[in-house]
């Protein structure tokens, strides 16, 4: 039997139309498998990242639709804004000083809800749940615990350890502000650290830790030896991803000090945030998104080189 081209075709079989393709079946099939995913990553990454760009080379009213052309004048003049610097800075101390955290935190639960035997799906599953709780929700209770009117940690930090005012808004506070926000976020971001982690701790064969313990290992040593080492490719990947995450952050930010007081907690998203809605300078605020871009792009580069993230992944699972 011969299709219309004149190929022939097995019998009991039907015709399909790839069969006239210059092409084999499955180079078709993977295509069309890969083609969602490019096109997807095209729609959410390559294009606002090039809308951002060519928006950046114009002036653009928030309020105006009229694009006129700027060239670099946007990017000379968010090097030479007076808050530029400072917003970076204070975005990097964020970044860090909340990593770093999140990670203690995160590898702590890790470990303790990978040694629990009684319990322990429904305490992990509570533990996660923190991740699931909206910002906002967050952000309303951080509010209020810290409110001067009868806020618990608010009274607590008066009375106990004298750290602030009876009258004093610790969230409003130039001293308190930053650090205030990373214990926070830390509060409802480490179990993304926990949740990599302990899958990673669950993959430990438990022959490692039994001969550990027949050859007179003490814990320390079990966990320096076997638990610390297979745990590493993990830790640089989830550093990386909170790094990124955190450095973009905004909206907790907003949600509970708006970058105040003054431009205490003011980073680069909420810079860009401002320059639009406030100074209605559209076009200024995508070359600045774009120089956030071009740090986060050029501080990935620099910890791949450094680390290897997924070398190490593959090595130590």
């Amino acid at each position: 039997m011969a299709s219309e081209t004149g190929k022939s075709i097995r019998p009991g079989r039907a015709y399909i139309p790839w069969d006239d393709l210059p092409v084999q079946r499955e180079t078709v099939a993977g295509v069309a498998t890969v083609l969602p995913v490019v096109v997807l990553y095209l729609l959410i990454a390559v294009l606002p990242i090039a809308f951002a760009f060519w928006a950046s080379l114009h002036n653009i009213h928030t309020l105006n639709p009229e694009w006129q052309w700027a060239g670099f004048s946007n990017y000379r003049e968010v090097l030479n804004i007076s808050t530029f610097w400072g917003s970076l800075w204070r975005g990097i101390v964020y970044m860090v000083g909340s990593t770093l955290l999140q990670l203690a935190v995160g590898l702590w639960m890790a470990l303790v809800l990978n040694r629990i035997t009684r319990g322990q799906k429904l305490l992990t599953a509570v533990v996660f749940t923190a991740y699931l709780i909206p910002t906002i929700i967050v952000s309303l209770v951080a509010m209020r615990v810290f409110d001067p009117a009868g806020g618990v940690f608010q009274m607590m930090g008066t009375e106990w350890f004298g750290l602030w005012g009876a009258q004093e808004a610790p969230l409003g506070s130039r001293g308190w502000a930053m650090q205030l926000l990373i214990l926070i976020g830390t509060w409802k971001f480490a179990v993304f650290v926990t949740i990599f982690t302990l899958a990673q701790l669950r993959a430990i064969p438990d022959r490692f830790y039994e001969a550990a313990k027949i050859c007179g290992a003490n814990r320390w040593q079990m966990f320096r030896d076997i638990t610390l080492p297979r745990l590493m490719g993990i830790v640089t990947v989830v550093v990386l991803l909170r790094s990124v995450f955190m450095f973009n952050k905004f909206d907790i930010i907003w949600q509970l000090t708006e970058g105040g007081p003054g431009n205490a907690t003011t980073t680069l998203p909420v810079l860009a945030y401002k320059t639009v809605y406030t100074e209605q300078a559209y076009g200024l605020a995508n070359a600045i998104s774009v120089v956030m871009f071009l740090f986060l792009l050029a501080s990935a580069i620099i910890y791949f080189k450094l680390f290897n993230p997924s070398e190490e992944v593959e090595t130590t699972t």
